[in-house]
């Protein structure tokens, strides 16, 4: 009861306090003197000061010696790196498909379909410990990195830096004009870095940076390189996986010698393009599953415990091991051979 009277009297004073400051509050607003808006002080300005017309006439200073190429990474390189199947996609590796074949170069990821190990058009099964995993998404490198033979290189700048579920190394977004393309990201590469990319061997060796593309024949020897192609016009085919690299050791003639992550070395020709730098991701073989489940999300199944110490009873014991070869240098006495030399026994009669 007491809650309803305290109520209503607080309702009754809050009406009488507002019809009486009302019309106080509206004479002191009309005595103060209205400030200009932003839209008055254009519009006064626009009348003092002449119009200026935007021409579409006008370039930019920095335009004018920017060189543009489109990527050379086509359909053709798929068709003649990779076993394609019926389907119009093609076969990537032992583990995934891509069922659809791109019609040019593209950024956009193309999605995945797993074989579980066996083949995409006869279902038979080829490779063992392959099947499951998490889902993964194709990103199209450009592995053939082509720039101008004469003149200044191309330049393009870091948009981003990725991980990629196809590939070891990080994968790096570049562009210059319209012009997108993935490449293998180097080790200290980053975002908002400039690349450069040119297809010109100069007379004295040139000093490039990291991520930098050009004809093994234009680099100082003991370069470390990555992306070494076989030959010219072929793509990147050697160091491609993370943190690897090749160095390069030496020139004979138009050739250059190089030795690979195996220390085995190659010779190629000086007009193969290459990429400055080690390629990130180093770490990579330093990874600890730390469970098998971390294996099975990768899509690798377990194999068969063929030397584990068991009975026979759920498979055959572990073999053996052979007896320690000790190394005299004497020669061994062999046993007597015996030969069988009957004639209904001698094949070749």
């Amino acid at each position: 009861m007491y809650s309803l009277i305290r109520n209503h009297v607080a309702r009754v004073l809050q009406q009488d306090l507002t019809a009486v400051i009302s019309p106080l509050s509206r004479s002191i607003t009309a005595n103060i003197p209205q400030r200009k808006t932003n839209d008055d002080r254009t519009a006064s300005n626009s009348q003092q000061s002449p119009k200026i017309e935007k021409t579409s006439e006008s370039k930019v200073p920095w335009k004018a010696n920017v060189i543009e190429m489109p990527v050379a990474m086509g359909p053709q390189y798929i068709t003649d790196n990779y076993r394609e199947h019926r389907e119009g996609g093609f076969y990537y590796d032992h583990r995934i498909i891509i069922p659809e074949m791109p019609e040019q170069y593209t950024v956009k990821p193309f999605q995945t379909r797993k074989t579980g190990g066996n083949h995409p058009d006869t279902g038979r099964k080829e490779y063992r410990r392959v099947g499951g995993g998490l889902k993964k998404t194709w990103l199209w490198i450009d592995w053939m990195r082509q720039g101008p033979t004469e003149g200044p290189p191309l330049v393009e700048r870091v948009i981003r830096i990725m991980n990629s579920d196809c590939h070891t190394a990080k994968v790096a977004l570049i562009g210059h004009g319209n012009t997108l393309r993935y490449i293998l990201a180097t080790e200290n590469l980053k975002v908002g870095d400039l690349v450069k990319t040119s297809g010109e061997i100069p007379k004295n060796p040139v000093k490039a940076s990291e991520g930098d593309a050009y004809p093994v024949g234009a680099l100082p020897v003991g370069t470390i390189v990555n992306c070494v192609e076989g030959y010219p016009g072929q793509g990147a085919k050697y160091a491609v996986n993370a943190g690897t690299f090749a160095t390069l050791m030496k020139r004979v003639d138009n050739r250059c010698i190089l030795q690979l992550p195996t220390k085995h070395e190659i010779s190629i020709l000086e007009q193969c393009m290459v990429t400055v730098g080690r390629l990130s991701n180093v770490e990579h073989n330093e990874f600890i599953y730390g469970k098998a489940g971390a294996t099975r999300l990768m899509g690798i199944r377990p194999k068969l415990g063929l030397f584990h110490p068991k009975t026979a009873r759920f498979g055959r014991r572990p073999f053996r091991p052979k007896p320690i070869l000790v190394i005299t240098g004497e020669k061994p006495d062999y046993p007597n051979v015996i030969r069988l030399e009957h004639p209904s026994l001698d094949p070749y009669r």
